[in-house]
């Protein structure tokens, strides 16, 4: 991990150099969207899967701002703060398991992410329509970079929010801050004023893997009291399937799954699965203005793709 973030590293200040002496077109921007998240709590009837397993119930609203620096024909580097809110609860699964256990979560995120952009030349349009002004243009591109975040799961117990993390409800310690990998792809449309100001409007999917299993506080197994937070607030949110009161037999699983193991060998007590990380999904409209500069890079690459009808090209 050391060496991925080190190279990431690298290949980012080597870009930013390049921009600065060759004076690269540079765009800033605001997006909005909708967030949604895979893990531990709901989803479908599988434990993790992909995008077909969110559960839309729990979509929840996502916003950031961006800065992109064109430093190649087919690439640009983006770096952006994002903030979105990702949410889950057992009861909107069709998992009994799941259901039974009850558990909900709500988590607010605010990301710092560098994304690398590639953009093939075959999803370039530079005339849209056709109609020879050569004033809107499209561009699709692909993208992957290396982001962290800070988060804190929060859980709603009798009309208050707790922090889980504080309560070590699985009598774990794990970091507020986590590294993740987004990627995915977007598509944005520009438009060239008859003073030359360039806006866009975009469109961007990003699904982010991140480097931690916490970020609905479920992880593993079942703790006991001793090994949480003082709170007694923390017992009552590590296991809320006394919540349900009694349910048919054979629907889910007997209660003696929950909670602490007892030692018989029985009782399975897992709380979560290890195995795998959780994710989410980003999905953003955004606007952007675009600074024109006056490099080498700006003039060879209009003069490819921005011909004028009467064979000039436009700058």
């Amino acid at each position: 991990m050391k060496k991925l973030i080190f190279i990431f590293a690298s290949f980012l200040i080597i870009s930013n150099v390049f921009g600065q002496s060759m004076k690269y077109n540079l765009e800033y921007g605001i997006k909005i969207g909708a967030s949604n998240y895979l893990g531990d709590i709901g989803s479908g009837n599988l434990a993790r899967g992909f995008v077909y397993n969110l559960e839309l119930a729990d979509t929840r609203i996502m916003a950031g701002a961006f800065m992109r620096l064109r430093f190649h024909p087919l690439f640009s580097y983006e770096a952006a703060f994002n903030y979105a809110n990702i949410q889950g609860a057992d009861k909107n699964s069709i998992n009994y398991a799941r259901t039974g256990r009850n558990l909900s979560f709500s988590n607010n995120m605010f990301m710092l992410n560098n994304k690398l952009l590639f953009l093939p030349s075959q999803l370039h349009v530079s005339d849209i329509g056709h109609t020879g002004r050569y004033n809107n243009e499209f561009d699709g591109y692909v993208f992957a970079g290396l982001g962290v975040l800070y988060h804190n799961p929060t859980a709603e117990y009798l009309g208050t929010k707790h922090s889980l993390r504080a309560l070590k409800t699985e009598g774990q310690n794990y970091s507020a801050v986590a590294l993740s990998i987004p990627m995915g792809a977007g598509f944005y449309f520009t438009h060239v004023t008859r003073k030359r100001k360039r806006h866009r409007i975009g469109f961007e999917m990003s699904w982010n893997l991140t480097f931690t299993d916490f970020l609905d506080d479920i992880s593993t197994d079942y703790a006991s009291a001793s090994e949480m937070s003082s709170d007694p607030i923390a017992s009552q949110l590590a296991n809320r399937n006394p919540e349900l009161g009694s349910y048919p037999v054979g629907l889910y699983p007997d209660a003696l799954n929950y909670g602490p193991p007892n030692n018989s060998g029985v009782y399975e007590n897992q709380r979560g699965d290890s195995n795998d990380k959780d994710n989410f999904l980003l999905v953003s409209l955004s606007y952007s203005y675009v600074i024109k500069t006056k490099g080498s890079f700006s003039r060879n690459f209009s003069s490819r793709h921005r011909k004028s009808k009467y064979g000039g090209a436009r700058f």
